[in-house]
């Protein structure tokens, strides 16, 4: 698992918090094995924000040689010159009573049905909340994120009620070819990210009673909103400290796999990595 640490921000600056002081914001140093995990998430991150998903906010900064990305922490509120207040979160393994060590499908952790199921009953706007976790599915496979397991998606206790929490920990596996391209929750039955299919996609809309045109349209309408959109949240993120060169390489990772996405709803269609795109 990835190092993560609890800090406050102070005047623009980073510190430690006092005891019992609630922190505001996470700090995750990149990953020594991975290279440029920094780049990879806050890539990520911004751009499913950009295609209009909920997402954390998040900054990716250097010290010296070292790159982290720091998070803004969601489960948060503060008032005019108040302070800062927790607000109550559970991810889906502690909302459905599973272990937070059983967090993968294949482990008998939650899968993709068993969210949607729990957002039906649970959150206070069934409709709306069904959607965002449908559109976040979508673009974990566009982007190549095999790791949205049952602790990466939560539900936030916030005034409006019960709701999905925005999206944290968008990372793209696929980028590094070491990592097992097994989704942690697999969409209707599909066992690696590049194999999907139009058939996985019927089996998906079944288990969770999702209309298949509906899917069909989101996986279209992401798909051409992350292609449309990536280059300019390349551009946002290269400023001093960041690698551009690997901004650039994810930028086209994702594309490709946008247009691969799109290719493979449709009825017959091959492989996600097959004819069906010319790839």
């Amino acid at each position: 698992a990835q190092s993560k640490l609890p800090v406050v921000t102070v005047d623009g600056g980073i510190a430690l918090p006092a005891p019992g002081q609630p922190t505001t914001h996470i700090l995750k140093p990149a990953i020594p094995d991975f290279p440029h995990t920094t780049e990879n998430e806050a890539f990520a991150m911004r751009l499913a924000r950009s295609v209009g998903l909920d997402v954390a906010s998040v900054e990716p900064r250097r010290v010296g040689d070292r790159t982290f990305l720091l998070v803004a922490r969601y489960d948060r509120s503060t008032g005019p010159d108040g302070p800062v207040r927790r607000v109550h979160q559970e991810d889906f393994c502690q909302a459905l009573g599973i272990p937070p060590e059983v967090k993968y499908a294949a482990e008998g952790g939650p899968g993709l049905k068993e969210g949607f199921g729990l957002l039906r009953r649970v959150a206070l706007r069934p409709a709306v909340n069904v959607l965002k976790l449908l559109d976040a599915t979508i673009f974990n496979l566009i982007v190549g994120n095999a790791d949205a397991h049952g602790k990466n998606f939560s539900l936030l206790y916030d005034a409006g009620g019960p709701r999905l929490a925005p999206l944290y920990d968008l990372v793209m596996t696929a980028a590094y070819p070491e990592l097992s391209p097994a989704p942690a929750m697999p969409i209707g039955g599909c066992a690696n990210l590049a194999e999907i299919d139009a058939h996985h996609w019927a089996a998906f809309a079944e288990e969770t009673t999702l209309g298949l045109p509906l899917i069909r349209r989101r996986v279209a309408e992401l798909g051409e909103s992350v292609i449309r959109r990536a280059p300019g949240v390349a551009e946002e993120l290269a400023t001093p400290g960041v690698d551009v060169d690997a901004l650039s390489r994810f930028r086209r990772r994702v594309t490709g796999r946008a247009e691969r996405c799109m290719a493979s709803t449709a009825a017959g269609a091959d492989r996600f990595s097959g004819k069906a795109t010319g790839s």
